[in-house]
């Protein structure tokens, strides 16, 4: 081979790999760098949420059945895997009520918000995480009552009961349409003095709360059937929309996919509740 092929040779073999340098810069997303920098940003994160019944987010049982002050559940499991995979510590706070959570992450002085159902009022102030976990909508009646709901539609026209601080944008119902009430005792004993005649509420929330006897009723009493006509209600992970933390929301996403897609979260979930079916 001559000088000049030689030469011409060496050339495109620069050339091809001046190319291929740039061919994996353009290729990796822009944005990689500034979105690393974000998350290694941040150290820690709060969350808050409403504890009690199991599975979600409870107290660990100590003695006889006794809460701990230490929490635990499903939920507070997954999502601290899914910050994990972030390299993110999280610190979980149980100590406030729903209302009262919300209104601490909407001021900034927690981060995140767990266990929250989708309201489209509620997307005006809060950014939501992907779900993981659906559930069940029904609605509870008197079986004395013989009360029969052929669809959500039908329930405005009767008197319904809720829970404070809840979203029941599922059911088509506003909280200002509903009787409010502080617990599951509260609400059952309206239903029970007739004061409404129905409340909605998911089968597994329900059923959880009946295992852990803040609901203490039977089926003989009270009955319940399919909300026909809801959408299905889903657990999330929320926050201030103009908080900082949002930037973590699509990496959080990621890891809660895989979480979710691995089997990991299922997994999770049977060890909190046993055989109840998981649905992502």
């Amino acid at each position: 081979m001559n000088a000049f092929a030689m030469a011409r040779k060496m050339r495109l073999i620069v050339i091809s790999a001046l190319y291929l340098c740039m061919s994996v810069a353009l290729a990796r997303p822009a944005d990689n760098a500034s979105s690393s920098q974000q998350i290694d940003s941040f150290n820690a994160v709060s969350i808050c949420g409403d504890p009690e019944p199991p599975p979600w987010l409870y107290w660990k049982r100590i003695v006889h059945g006794q809460p701990s002050k230490e929490l635990t559940g499903f939920s507070l499991e997954l999502i601290r895997a899914a910050f994990d995979k972030l390299g993110i510590r999280t610190q979980f706070i149980g100590d406030y009520p729903w209302k009262r959570c919300l209104s601490l992450v909407l001021a900034g002085k927690i981060d995140f918000a767990m266990g929250a159902y989708f309201d489209e009022e509620r997307t005006k102030t809060f950014a939501y995480s992907i779900h993981y976990f659906s559930l069940t909508p029904q609605v509870y009646t008197l079986r004395a009552a013989n009360l029969v709901f052929k669809n959500i539609g039908e329930l405005k026209a009767r008197r319904g009961c809720g829970m404070l601080g809840a979203s029941y944008a599922y059911y088509d119902l506003k909280p200002e349409e509903l009787d409010l009430s502080l617990g599951y005792a509260s609400l059952i004993n309206k239903l029970r003095a007739k004061r409404c005649d129905y409340f909605v509420e998911e089968l597994e929330v329900m059923n959880a709360a009946r295992v852990s006897g803040q609901a203490q009723f039977s089926d003989d009493e009270i009955s319940h059937a399919m909300a026909t006509g809801a959408k299905v209600p889903a657990k999330h992970l929320i926050t201030a929309k103009h908080s900082k933390v949002t930037a973590l929301l699509p990496v959080l996403n990621e890891a809660l996919t895989h979480l979710i897609q691995s089997g990991e979260a299922e997994r999770i979930w049977k060890k909190h509740a046993g055989d109840m079916p998981y649905k992502p």
